[in-house]
């Protein structure tokens, strides 16, 4: 996900600085509180692969008694191949965050419900990872909702992290690195449509923004990691080095030890992101043929969950840093539709990257918003629907676009 691009100048007027008061050296470190959770909470709807309608439930974890207006959010997506699991699983993981001062959901994602012989093939398994990630974006979308209504989670929208266990490292990699910009095979470009575009269509809150502060990658991967860019989130990554069921280098994921679909592992995430400029940390787990091994003991997983804590909390603490947040009603197009010059008004003061795609995600133009105006040429363009995205840390917004 893009990052919001700002002057200096305009950074001193949007941003404050100032040490998070929770921050204290104790809070996010170490179990200084009890957890307490309220499950099945109804997050969002889509259809399965196989064609049933599916609700969507989340469970959430807070520090019992906690006084903090606002906390970190981390939303954790079980393993299992994408053939099983469910977010029970990683109760355990979230309770660990809580006591550490978090708050933590565990997510419902759909899992494929189709014929297993003959296994199905890469496009069918690409077409369920990208429902899982419309999931999860979803699930950003609910929190970012409450936090701007009722606010009953309490939850800090400029800390929220995505993460996962192998499949559920998988989905939250694609959440957190996965963009228009990217150099998306061509057979994927009609399954990012059908799943409702970059912002999936598994909740109708897409006003909201789905980006995200950092990935907790538990032996996920990515189907390229050429999809991490210089403005994608810090990413954490823990892989054992001689994985048999998600490569931990390059390699095919399997079901059963059949090989189902390529995807490139935690070593090349950590090599792309460190090769952008992106902050990585890659605990390589070494000569172990083991899938997610170092959570097959209670002192491995306090070690392994430890070091995450150490990566997150500077992030969380680097300073409390507000930034204006755009909403899509900020945001004006017109006219719309055009065949000559398109204008877009923005009503906040920011230095902003806007970009237009087709309806496929290829890219066309770009432009950036210079006191709050943009316009775009598109005397050019054949007649259709394109996409007008601008990138905040409180999301992407996107606009549509008819061109006579």
């Amino acid at each position: 996900m893009k990052k919001l691009h700002l002057t200096l100048a305009l950074m001193l007027s949007y941003i404050s600085f100032g040490q998070n008061p929770t921050c204290d050296g104790t809070r996010y470190l170490n179990p200084v509180y009890t957890p307490t959770s309220t499950t099945g909470i109804l997050y969002g709807n889509n259809t399965t692969v196989g064609g049933n309608n599916q609700d969507l439930y989340l469970d959430f974890f807070e520090p019992s008694g906690d006084l903090a207006a606002e906390r970190p959010l981390i939303i954790l997506a079980f393993g299992g191949s994408f053939i099983g699991g469910q977010r029970s699983d990683m109760h355990p993981f979230c309770e660990y965050y809580a006591a550490m001062g978090y708050t933590c959901a565990t997510i419902d994602y759909r899992l494929y419900d189709g014929p297993l012989f003959p296994l199905p093939d890469s496009v069918t398994m690409t077409d369920e990872v990208l429902k899982a990630v419309s999931d999860m974006k979803a699930a950003i979308r609910f929190f970012r909702e409450d936090a701007a209504n009722s606010n009953t989670y309490k939850v800090d929208t400029n800390l929220i992290f995505v993460g996962g266990i192998s499949a559920g490292g998988i989905v939250a990699s694609h959440t957190g690195n996965l963009d228009p910009t990217d150099p998306i095979e061509s057979y994927i470009d009609p399954l990012i449509i059908a799943n409702g575009g970059f912002s999936g269509n598994s909740s109708a809150n897409t006003q909201y923004g789905d980006g995200v502060s950092g990935i907790l990658n538990f032996s996920g991967a990515l189907r390229d990691a050429a999809y991490i860019d210089a403005n994608d989130p810090p990413l954490f990554s823990v892989h054992d080095d001689g994985d048999d069921v998600v490569p931990y280098a390059a390699g095919y994921a399997s079901i059963a030890t059949f090989p189902i679909i390529a995807l490139e592992g935690s070593f090349l995430m950590d090599q792309q992101a460190q090769s952008v400029g992106v902050t990585s940390e890659l605990i390589t787990i070494p000569n172990s043929a083991n899938h997610v091994g170092y959570f097959n003991n209670a002192t491995s997983t306090d070690t392994i969950l430890g070091h995450s804590l150490d990566f997150l909390y500077p992030i969380v603490c680097s300073g409390s840093v507000s930034i204006d947040e755009l909403t899509s009603s900020d945001v004006q197009v017109y006219p719309n539709p055009s065949n000559t010059q398109v204008n877009i008004s923005i009503n906040k003061e920011m230095l902003l990257e806007i970009q237009m795609f087709d309806l496929s995600g290829r890219f066309i133009t770009k432009t950036e918003a210079l006191g709050g105006k943009a316009t775009f040429d598109v005397s050019t363009l054949q007649s259709g629907t394109y996409l007008i995205t601008i990138q905040s840390d409180s999301g992407l917004i996107r606009k549509q676009l008819i061109v006579e």
